[in-house]
């Protein structure tokens, strides 16, 4: 499947709420039904986009009938057949999106879709991108896997600060709002597929003069296993941000 094309910038919706979905058959039904009456409870223009990612299991199928002969909140399905990396999903929803403002948020809803109530103050605001700014409520899974997560965490924030000088403290918060302006320029010039692809575009948001907020939202772990391999992890993630600097030294982003 081709990508989508890229929109023109005029918002035709107030809010896009974009999900990228790979292998969530144990949990999407329950949390598309969260995410729809959440936003038939609001009154505002708004659209679901749902990027399937390749999955393996019955989560594509189970999206489908979800939204078969729904008609309110608007939303489209794009679907690929290979697995690509979650920054590709996000890409493609991004550019797909009609919304003035879009928020990404992750399908298990660590990040619950009532937590944007935390960003409207700032919709208004001077900020052009707001990032949630996570504080634990509760965690499900191994305690070993909190701590291979956290320790992760650590050091991709020093990887990201000491590669990229980036200011961000919670860098990979799947739970992110762009204002319309920026998603063009931002999403049509990433490069990179995998986890970090975030870094990149808070790069490209730092480097063409956008402001970003962040918002403390309420976050809960939810794991079954840790597919993060620490060390293993932590040198990718170092080539690849390395890879972000290059790219820009080369002029990959301009134009």
């Amino acid at each position: 499947m081709s990508s989508p094309a890229q929109r023109k910038e005029e918002p035709e919706l107030y809010l896009s709420v974009l999900i990228p979905v790979y292998n969530e058959e144990d949990k999407i039904r329950d949390n598309l039904q969260k995410i729809v009456d959440y936003l038939n409870g609001k009154d505002l223009s708004c659209e679901i986009i749902l990027v399937d990612d390749g999955s393996r299991d019955k989560s594509l199928g189970m999206v489908r009938d979800f939204f078969k002969g729904m008609s309110s909140p608007s939303h489209t399905i794009l679907h690929f057949d290979q697995n690509r990396g979650k920054g590709f999903a996000i890409k493609q929803g991004m550019l797909a999106s009609k919304g003035e403002y879009v928020l990404f948020l992750d399908a298990d809803l660590s990040g619950s879709i009532e937590e944007i109530e935390k960003l409207f103050p700032f919709f208004k605001s001077e900020y052009d991108i707001l990032i949630g700014l996570r504080t634990t409520r509760g965690f499900y899974g191994s305690k070993r896997v909190l701590l291979v997560r956290g320790l992760f965490g650590v050091g991709f924030l020093i990887l990201g600060k000491l590669f990229l000088n980036l200011k961000v403290w919670d860098i990979t918060c799947g739970f992110k709002c762009y204002k319309r302006r920026t998603v063009n320029l931002i999403f049509s010039r990433q490069l990179i597929n995998g986890w970090v692809f975030d870094a990149e575009n808070i790069f490209l948001a730092k480097k063409f003069g956008f402001k970003i907020k962040e918002v403390p939202i309420k976050w809960t772990h939810y794991a079954k296993g840790s597919k993060v391999r620490l060390v293993r992890d932590i040198v990718r993630s170092a080539w690849e941000l390395l890879q972000i600097r290059i790219n820009d030294l080369r002029g990959r982003y301009e134009g």
